[in-house]
């Protein structure tokens, strides 16, 4: 069976239902698959890694736990991030991660925008 389409082409229903599932299930896909794969900052209370930690993963601009800048650790999976010396991410960034990076002493950074 044959259905009109706009414009005046003709199309199978199986072609159609096809397309839309195929479409359907890589849309699915990406959303799915980004999150799981977003680059991460975690940030511990006290030097070299010891105390409590709090993580970003989210895009865009978050603020950083200011109980959380003791030491940290930069996981680079596809997503550079800005590390600003303000809150909100305003002003110029400070510095911009383009891979994995890590230190075990205290930094001053107040906010970080993960680029999605």
């Amino acid at each position: 069976m044959s259905i009109l389409l706009e414009g005046g082409f003709m199309r199978h229903q199986h072609t159609v239902r096809t397309t839309v599932t195929a479409a359907v299930t890589a849309a699915v896909l990406v959303m799915s698959t980004g999150a799981a794969f977003a680059s991460s900052f975690r940030g511990w209370s006290g030097a070299h890694y010891t105390g409590t930690s709090s993580e970003v993963t989210r895009c865009g601009c978050s603020n950083l736990s200011l109980n959380h800048r003791g030491s940290y650790r930069f996981d680079h999976t596809g997503q550079d991030a800005s590390m600003f010396n303000t809150r909100n991410c305003q002003g110029s960034p400070h510095y911009t991660f383009r891979g994995d990076s890590s230190s075990p002493a205290p930094v001053g950074w107040r906010s970080i925008y993960i680029h999605c």
